[in-house]
């Protein structure tokens, strides 16, 4: 299966233009931009959160907490983008924009450099490229800043044990630069 990052940014953008309060229309057009540049590798992300932000995993990544702008960044630019772990594709199920933020669940993509599976010590070919499959729920909640909608946060709770990783074949492996292609091309 080859990922396509563009569902969930056009999803979003489905909840955006259905919404009709101002407010929760910026926290999704932030929402999908958000995706966009954790994909990206953007650091324009940076700019979609509020200055002290605060991540927390549940389920997976050790259940980390990531508190302020340092953390986040780390998490980022060495976890995520350094690793080459940064392309997915989200489905959304559901999503339920409130006053304070927005809620959502479905089923998260990534594309895993082997090498990464391996130094993490799965049983992983570290040539080979592999695609992670996990259900998840979502909160981001939002503040308004000089009239902004910026994110508080990331709370997710990520399904590890029904998880899956299964190896990709060559012709699915999306670059980087094919999925800027396609973003340009919105």
């Amino acid at each position: 299966m080859r990922i396509e990052p563009l569902k969930g940014w056009h999803r979003y953008t489905e909840f955006m233009n259905a919404e009709t309060d101002p407010r929760r229309r910026a926290m999704l057009d932030n929402m999908r931009h958000h995706l966009k540049y954790e994909c990206l590798c953007d650091p324009e992300i940076f700019d979609t959160m509020v200055p002290s932000p605060e991540y927390r995993f549940y389920g997976s990544f050790g259940n980390a907490v990531l508190k302020g702008m340092d953390e986040v960044k780390s998490f980022y630019q060495g976890d995520m983008w350094a690793s080459q772990a940064s392309l997915v594709e989200l489905h959304i199920h559901r999503c339920a924009p409130a006053d304070w933020g927005v809620a959502c669940d479905g089923e998260w993509y990534q594309q895993i450099p082997g090498a990464n599976l391996a130094a993490d010590g799965a049983d992983a070919d570290p040539e080979r490229w592999y695609l992670s499959h996990a259900h998840l729920s979502w909160f981001f909640p939002f503040e308004e800043i000089d009239g902004r909608m910026l994110l508080v946060g990331e709370i997710c709770y990520i399904d590890d044990p029904g998880s899956t990783i299964q190896p990709l074949d060559p012709g699915d492996v999306l670059t980087l630069e094919e999925a800027r292609e396609a973003w340009r091309a919105l």
